[in-house]
């Protein structure tokens, strides 16, 4: 925790323990005292859930969520709770007479919170976001090691891929129930010789193409004086 969030913490908790502080309803409030008394004893998993439990019984208490705000901050490094419980408490008691500090420390943690996020070099990010870089690294080495597995058995990834059909890789020792690679799509023109009654579209027919295709790859076709022996180019399917 920096040194500014440490000693503003010091300086509420001294703030809320000299006894002069207003005597509500919420102050009295049994799972609100058992929270308190938790803190006291360092149990704070039980003092976040009485503090939570507290609520349950009176969602607008802004002293339970003041002390888990303070929870978050101090205690469990959650900076995005601790904003979230601070703010409600300053909407739920907007005449606070820390008001400023809290508004203070609000804005002080989204600016470490936005820096972790954005990996601002003089922010450490905390261990969740470390832990996420982690995961992402690891998934990372394990599509490479996937990739080479693919390309040792013959087998190109494919990348642009959006179906979610799935590779079978061949069995130790093959197998014919393995399917083979898919041939690549092949990109040669063929030839057509024209026969006594061929017109452009009987030949696109004959080749499964579209008429506009088969006159796009010969371009000084000529339909009406199209003769016998005549040879045109047959663009592929695809």
């Amino acid at each position: 925790m920096k040194l500014w969030a440490i000693a503003w913490l010091a300086a509420l908790l001294v703030g809320c323990g000299d006894g002069k502080s207003d005597a509500t309803a919420e102050d009295r409030e049994p799972h609100f005292l058992a929270g308190r008394q938790m803190v006291t004893q360092q149990d704070y998993d039980g003092a976040e859930k009485s503090f939570y439990k507290a609520l349950e019984a009176n969602p607008r208490s802004s002293a339970a969520h003041y002390e888990l705000g303070v929870l978050f901050l101090s205690r469990k490094n959650d900076p995005a709770a601790a904003i979230f419980h601070l703010q409600r408490y300053l909407i739920l008691k907007p005449a606070a007479e820390n008001k400023k500090a809290v508004l203070g420390q609000i804005e002080g943690l989204k600016s470490d919170l936005a820096g972790e996020i954005l990996g601002n070099p003089q922010s450490q990010p905390n261990r969740s976001i470390q832990a996420l870089r982690t995961q992402l690294n690891h998934l990372a080495a394990e599509n490479a090691a996937l990739k080479h597995q693919l390309l040792s058995k013959g087998i190109t990834p494919n990348p642009a891929t959006t179906t979610n059909s799935t590779t079978t890789l061949p069995r130790p020792g093959g197998g014919s129930s393995v399917p083979n690679p898919p041939r690549p799509t092949t990109t040669t023109l063929h030839t057509h010789k024209v026969k006594q009654g061929d017109n452009p579209t009987s030949i696109a027919r004959q080749y499964g193409i579209t008429v506009p295709k088969l006159l796009a790859a010969n371009p000084g076709l000529k339909p009406s004086r199209m003769q016998i022996g005549d040879e045109l180019k047959i663009p592929p399917r695809n």
